[in-house]
């Protein structure tokens, strides 16, 4: 079904309308979507309605003639609804009018596929398609589906009866097949009528899939990594990912991809993004093999994520982290500077009045600290606004030097390494040196360092990942000579969880300070060639030559890995230079269920009916049956054990729900210790626990930065809208930036019929 133009408005498209010389049998077949289709025979080809904008045209600037009148063509998306038309006319200063009509866009036979705004991978659902007669007659109506990444459980056509100047409503079976995109196709036709209609929707992994990743590196030889037969998995979904490179930046592979696809819309989250891609953009096509948008597409996003940023700096220069209006918090407009300086020096197009003006704040950023900030915490803010200065080459040496000689040994680590570049004294400079030899804690291949903060260390979003990281990317400037440094990096590279580190501000400053060691050392030029065996399969093999971020990567399918039972995978490096692996599986496990799981955080879903009660049910077997059409509210219970910092709430929704009350009725059925609602910032506002939400298509976020220990629930509306069986992913509470400390409900199924 190939769309010819927008449907006629009141007269409709009629089948002998569109172009004769296309059956409508080999148009079906386009985009490899499934299904029934015409006769093979000669047929015309049926309008397909693919454009459904909402705005249909706008004007802004047009002139009347000499008549008085003004014409405007107007192409009509292909919506099947009613347009309003507005229209505001002005001559002069003093005089104007305006009016208003309608247009409507209809067909004598309409179909209106009623798709949810999403699936799961798991999903099982019945589509809901409404064909409306608008003619005096009834009519008897083919109807036909073809999908895309989609199975129909059932016949994919049928011959309904539609009554006249009515309409009703027919149900197609449907299944996922596979996460990405699910397209469909809905085609109907009675004698000269006809409609059709293509829509698209995405089909996400549900929180079950997961993944695992090693990293190696070879001088010389081979080396043999035993896998085992996954068992337990869904054989279409994931598999074994082999990368090879003559660099061990493809190790900040899943790093940069955590940055890449984080979904947290505040200032850390952004600056964390421009902060990475900024200081890694000219090697970043080393990364596309993997899943990472191209250059181009990731300049796209830094260039907004600029804008982001930019449009949420306050008056005073600073920045907060949701909205522009609210308080600017200290460490997240220092970070928001420092991602706006690196942009900057990559090339970026930063607006030159947001980056003075952030600046401006950070010159006397003492002014801004809230009186309940710590001198401890005063004293790193200042350390961290005087080196992002220094990075704009507004060093501030007398600042710095004062500082140090001030409070040098109450300074943490990452304060002092934050100083060492604008103190320009090589006494002071020696005994920072020693005092970093002297704090490391070494084994024989690696170093760490500890800090000292205390419960306030949240404001300055503190880890010891981060220290490191900040540590390591001074010593590389000041002491690149230092026996230090090497081992920092295996520290570093050692303490990956799944490829990446615990959180945003980790992964974004030790990718600042790889990236630094990266461009300064490694000075062995590469020859080699890299070879990869599973078991008897000859998996990849890629040549290295000369300096290039250039790696191979290739994926053997979960299906062969299941089929090749357990064996060796062996990893080969012919030639000078070091190889650098990196071997990740993923996977999604085929029992779709998790249950409910509790390491800082008690998370509890549960599903009511609003009109009536009965609308919703729990069966024996823990499955949550929900009729068709009610109104349901979500109501998520979650327990904090103690004090928590900078927490996110997280509930995926059934594919067949769709949020319908943007307010988000909140109640806290456990209140604190009056003495524990004012938080350091100020934000604890009444009841309302949480500081920020989002209202998705596919789940609601609730955030905030200070928690006090206690029980507190969050409530929403959502509308059964789609039949089916549904997955259901856990909901989640977690600390954003200690992810360790999180509490997830048992996943559900929804049945909603």
């Amino acid at each position: 079904a190939e769309r010819s133009g927008p449907p006629t408005p009141t007269t409709g498209a009629r089948a002998e309308d569109a172009p004769a010389e296309q059956p409508a049998a080999e148009a079906a077949s386009d985009g490899d979507l499934a299904g029934v289709g015409a006769d093979k025979a000669a047929a015309p080809a049926i309008d397909l309605r693919t454009n459904f904008d909402a705005l249909a045209v706008y004007a802004p600037d047009e002139s009347t003639g000499p008549d008085g009148t003004v014409t405007i063509d107007v192409p009509l998306p292909d919506n099947l609804t009613r347009y309003r038309v507005m229209a505001v006319a002005v001559d002069g200063a003093d005089q104007f009018g305006k009016g208003e009509s309608t247009i409507t866009a209809r067909l004598p036979l309409q179909v209106r596929p009623s798709a949810p705004r999403f699936l799961n991978f798991g999903d099982r659902f019945e589509l809901p398609i409404v064909l409306q007669n608008q003619t005096d007659q009834d009519l008897v109506v083919d109807v036909a589906l073809q999908v895309a990444n989609l199975t129909i459980v059932g016949p994919a056509g049928k011959r309904v009866t539609v009554p006249a100047n009515d309409r009703i409503e027919v149900r197609f079976p449907v299944a996922t097949d596979e996460a990405g995109t699910a397209r469909f196709r809905v085609v109907t036709v009675s004698g000269d009528y006809a409609d059709a209609a293509e829509i698209s929707l995405p089909v996400y992994t549900p929180a079950t899939a997961e993944a695992f990743a090693t990293y190696g590196v070879i001088d010389d030889g081979a080396v043999a990594q035993p896998m085992l037969a996954p068992t337990g998995v869904f054989p279409q979904f994931g598999g074994l990912e082999i990368g090879t490179s003559s660099t061990a930046l493809q190790a900040l592979t899943d790093a940069v991809l955590y940055l890449v696809d984080y979904r947290f819309d505040s200032a850390d989250g952004y600056a964390s993004r421009i902060m990475a891609v900024a200081a890694l953009r000219d090697v970043l096509d080393a990364f596309e093999a993997d899943g990472l948008p191209d250059k181009t597409d990731l300049d796209l996003q830094v260039n907004r994520d600029i804008a982001k940023l930019a449009a949420l700096q306050n008056d005073d220069g600073g920045f907060p982290s949701w909205q522009r209006g609210r308080l600017s918090i200290p460490w997240q407009s220092i970070q928001s500077t420092h991602a706006l300086v690196l942009a900057r020096d990559a090339g970026y197009l930063v607006p030159a009045g947001t980056l003075d003006r952030a600046l401006a704040h950070l010159a006397e950023i003492e002014q801004h600290v809230p009186a309940d900030y710590g001198t401890q915490i005063r004293n790193t803010l200042s350390a961290y606004a005087l080196y992002v200065r220094g990075e704009a080459g507004q060093v501030d040496t007398p600042k710095a030097t004062g500082l140090y000689r001030t409070v040098g040994d109450q300074l943490e680590l990452d304060a002092v390494a934050w100083l060492w570049p604008s103190i320009t004294d090589p006494d002071l400079g020696d005994e920072i040196e020693r005092r970093f030899a002297n704090s490391a804690v070494e084994t024989a291949n690696a170093a760490t360092f500890a800090t000292g903060y205390d419960e306030s260390a949240y404001l300055i979003a503190q880890s010891e990942r981060k220290t490191d990281g900040i540590i390591l990317d001074a010593l590389i400037t000041e002491t690149p000579d230092s026996d230090l440094i090497v081992k920092v990096v295996n520290g570093l590279l050692g303490n990956q969880t799944r490829g990446r580190w615990n959180n945003a501000h980790e992964n974004a400053f030790i990718l600042l300070a790889l990236n630094r060691y990266f461009d300064t050392f490694e000075s062995v030029t590469p020859d080699f060639v890299a070879r990869v065996w599973l078991g008897d399969l000859y998996a990849s093999e890629q040549s290295f030559l000369d300096r290039t971020t250039e790696r191979a990567s290739t994926l053997v399918p979960m299906s062969e890995l299941v089929a090749a039972g357990d064996t060796d995978l062996i990893v080969q490096k012919d030639g000078e230079g070091r190889l650098y692996y990196r071997l990740g599986l993923r996977y999604a496990p085929s029992d779709l269920k998790l249950d409910a799981r509790d390491e800082g955080f008690v998370v509890d879903r549960v599903y009511e009916g609003v009109d009536d009660p009965a609308d919703v049910t729990r069966d024996a077997n823990g499955v949550w049956r929900i009729k068709a059409g009610s109104s349901v509210r979500v109501t998520l219970t979650m327990v904090a054990d103690a004090r928590r910092t900078h927490v996110a709430l997280i509930d995926p929704l059934p594919a067949g729900l769709e949020p319908v009350n943007p307010a988000l009725l909140v109640s806290q059925t456990t209140p604190p210790d009056e003495s524990d609602i004012e938080s350091p910032y100020g934000w604890f506002w009444g009841w309302n626990w949480f500081e920020h939400q989002n209202l998705r298509d596919d789940r609601a976020e609730a955030f905030t930065s200070y928690l006090p220990g206690g029980t507190y629930e969050y409530t929403y509306i959502t509308r059964a809208t789609t039949p089916g069986r549904f997955v259901v992913p856990p909901a989640r509470a977690e600390e954003i930036y200690a992810p360790e400390v999180f509490g997830r409900s048992s996943s559900a199924t929804v049945v909603i019929g």
